[in-house]
């Protein structure tokens, strides 16, 4: 097992926050990859099969916002970088928003 990155608490997620994440189209693709793909991936290779051409400090901001809006968990092991849709806590919070803008 890693180690979790620091994330928001369930309670804290905030919609305005949640949706200001999602209103960049890039982060808006990667979050659908992600949503489809149903299971959690490594960083790298997610960005690469959404199809966005950005430099990797950039993808890596990306995920820092999502992670920070609570929308995303990651986990490092060793390396990798593994990332996980929050569906329970977002769901909880905001029920039916997921499949609303990610399906």
């Amino acid at each position: 097992m890693g180690r979790r990155l620091p994330q928001p608490t369930t309670e804290s997620i905030d919609l305005s926050t949640v949706l200001g994440a999602l209103a960049d189209p890039v982060r808006l693709e990667i979050m659908r990859t992600l949503y489809r793909s149903g299971e959690p991936q490594n960083c790298t290779a997610l960005a690469k099969d959404s199809g966005v051409e950005v430099t990797a400090p950039t993808i890596s901001h990306h995920w820092k916002v999502l992670r920070a809006a609570g929308l995303t968990t990651t986990e490092v092991i060793g390396r990798n970088r593994i990332i996980e849709i929050r569906h329970a806590d977002l769901e909880e919070r905001f029920p039916g928003l997921l499949q609303a803008v990610l399906s």
